[in-house]
């Protein structure tokens, strides 16, 4: 009975004319949501300006330098930490994790 009373009720939503009137009656393209490709949305780390700040709250020390790695989503890090040793590191941009 269940089962009956709940086809009816689709069989109604579907057919009523405002569903008719959005299934007709697309968005204009102008209106439509723009589509962001899912790797530059997962990534934690976007630019090197935020992996030297990731990496000074993390490691402390003076940031020297920041270049991103040619073919991996990646950047090294280079500081001078308070004792006088510098230190490079690499950042993961996807996951933020720092290795090195």
């Amino acid at each position: 009975m269940k089962i009956i009373v709940f086809c009816i009720l689709c069989i109604g939503v579907l057919a009523s004319p405002l569903t008719k009137a959005k299934l007709n009656n697309p968005l204009p393209k102008a209106q439509y949501v723009q589509h962001i490709p899912y790797k530059s949305a997962a990534l934690k780390v976007a630019n090197k300006q935020q992996a030297a700040k990731l990496v000074k709250s993390r490691m402390g020390g003076k940031v020297l330098s920041v270049k991103a790695v040619k073919g991996q989503q990646a950047y090294k890090v280079k500081l001078l930490k308070d004792d006088g040793r510098i230190v490079s590191v690499f950042v993961n941009a996807k996951t933020g994790k720092i290795k090195g």
